[in-house]
């Protein structure tokens, strides 16, 4: 059974993905996840902190999903399951961008929470593609992993200003560029 934490912090994270940290008021929040301000304060003494749980959710969830994807695929594959990925989960009906850009854009101080927790994220996606790599005996793996990394932000980033887009011709063309120079293509 899922707690009234719990559904606060879900129904937080698709506000704040869809309509940003800022833009989303607490009242707003509350409601959401069916609870009054009293209980959300309860839970979270402040907007920051609830901010805080919701990322952490959207990382796990992320991170499962990007695994899975990695997993499904040999290790000599890791970089077309990457792009694959990428393009399946910014091809939903509810993509928003990625909720740590959209963090680490609205909370531009390096030293602010979220901004952390953007560039910690980053860098779990970018070392899980390295050891994936690693695992495919692709020379300087951290180094491609960094190149396949850019081009995934890359159409994300693509992908939330221009939906209307299909970059996944784009995205497998320069995807065939990086399995060139990995030795994998």
């Amino acid at each position: 059974m899922t707690s009234k934490r719990d559904s606060l912090v879900d129904a937080s994270l698709a506000l704040f993905h869809r309509q940003g940290f800022h833009a989303t008021g607490v009242e707003q929040l509350a409601r959401s996840g069916g609870v009054t301000k009293k209980t959300l304060y309860s839970h979270f003494p402040t907007k920051e902190a609830l901010i805080d749980a919701a990322l952490r959710l959207r990382e796990a969830r992320f991170l499962a999903r990007l695994d899975a994807a990695l997993a499904a695929r040999p290790p000599r594959e890791a970089m077309r399951a990457y792009v694959g990925f990428i393009l399946d989960w910014s091809g939903e009906a509810d993509f928003h961008g990625c909720a740590f850009i959209n963090a680490s854009a609205e909370y531009a101080e390096p030293e602010a929470p979220p901004h952390r927790l953007a560039l910690a994220h980053k860098r779990q996606v970018r070392a899980r593609l390295a050891a994936r790599l690693a695992e495919a005996a692709v020379a300087e793996p951290a180094a491609q992993a960094d190149a396949l990394f850019l081009l995934g932000e890359g159409l994300i980033v693509a992908h939330q200003v221009d939906g209307a887009t299909d970059f996944g011709a784009a995205g497998r063309q320069l995807l065939a560029l990086l399995e060139q120079v990995a030795g994998l293509g």
